[in-house]
């Protein structure tokens, strides 16, 4: 089975930066496991990146390591074209309006990202299993109930990124 993790903003900013306990405990156990946590390109962008660029410039990004290392990927362009995914993304943001009580207008395009790219993996089968890591309960609710809808049921799997969840993760989480 190929698993992918998806990660949000929110995720780098708990840890508290790169020479911080939290982030070497999940630095650590992503290498061990050997796997990455996928980001999509508008994390990328909250995070200081540059999309446009060629490579990773790190040079802005707080968290240079995890690119070089390899731990942190970003995410190939969302396929708008692609119906599965844009609709998703619209549902996603309405349900994240409600459950917040906001307009869908003000809804952070991050968000519904993180919900797009897990439709858009597993719509072109890059992914039998997505398991999306976000300090947003809204979006990681949105993504356990809008994707099974859509046909991608038991596919994905939310993890809610407490304090306490970083600082006991392991290897075991990604396996």
């Amino acid at each position: 089975m190929r698993t992918v993790y998806i990660a949000d903003t929110g995720v780098f900013v708990r840890c508290g930066g790169p020479d911080k306990n939290k982030f070497q405990q999940l630095r650590r156990a992503l290498r061990q496991a050997e796997v990455s946590l996928r980001i999509p390109q508008r994390v990328y962008e909250e995070l200081g990146g540059d999309p446009a660029a060629e490579e990773y410039p790190s040079g802005n990004i707080p968290y240079p390591d995890g690119f070089e290392e390899g731990w942190i990927t970003v995410a190939d362009d969302l396929d708008y074209t692609n119906s599965t995914v844009s609709t998703v993304m619209d549902d996603a943001r309405r349900f994240i309006a409600n459950e917040t009580d906001r307009k869908e207008d003000i809804t952070e395009k991050a968000d519904t990202a993180l919900v797009g790219l897990a439709a858009q993996l597993l719509d072109i089968d890059e992914a039998d299993h997505v398991v999306l890591l976000t300090t947003d309960k809204p979006a990681g609710r949105a993504a356990e109930t809008l994707l099974p809808t859509h046909g991608f049921a038991d596919r994905i799997e939310y993890r809610y990124v407490s304090e306490e969840y970083l600082e006991a993760i392991t290897a075991e989480e990604f396996r």
